[in-house]
């Protein structure tokens, strides 16, 4: 299901297929740059358990990586499965997080490797949206700004967000 399993270019394409045939998926972290915050996305979860990717933005890297992997651990053992406008505190310790569906136009900025690794295949991508520590979404009137420039929404605010 993923295109280049066959054909890695570098010795990190190597290590990551490697990861995914092993486990089923795994989890890429990028650090925060001066374009923006830091983000983690998974690869594999669709073409081994047919579940959308998933990508976090705005934690410390080490604090996405656990939480997609534990996420991503859940999801292969079958033991759970992330929808678009699922609210849970089950997450990310200490903050909601809502799912939002990702649209395709915001994978070339985050989801590069990911294209790169299915190919022409499409797959889907639900952000792992968290709320602050008072329950307030990015798209909630009060939201600190600084929560939204901490985690770009890329896709829409639920429908029944205020």
């Amino acid at each position: 299901m993923l295109s280049a399993l066959s054909a890695p270019e570098t010795e990190f394409d190597s290590r990551v297929l490697h990861l995914i045939q092993q486990q089923g998926w795994t989890v890429l972290t990028i650090p925060e740059d001066p374009e923006g915050p830091g983000f983690a996305f998974t690869v594999g979860l669709w073409a081994h358990d047919q579940h959308p990717e998933l990508i976090m933005i705005g934690q410390p890297p080490d604090v996405m990586e656990r939480t997609l992997s534990a996420a991503g651990q859940a999801i292969h053992a079958q033991q759970r499965r992330f929808s678009d406008g699922e609210v849970t505190p089950d997450v990310l310790d200490g903050h909601l997080c809502q799912f939002v569906a990702a649209p395709e136009q915001a994978y070339r900025d985050y989801l590069e490797y990911a294209l790169w690794l299915y190919g022409n295949e499409a797959f889907p991508v639900l952000q792992c949206v968290w709320a602050d520590p008072q329950g307030r979404f990015p798209w909630h009137p009060d939201a600190p700004k600084t929560l939204r420039a901490q985690q770009p929404l890329l896709g829409t605010a639920p429908p029944d967000a205020p």
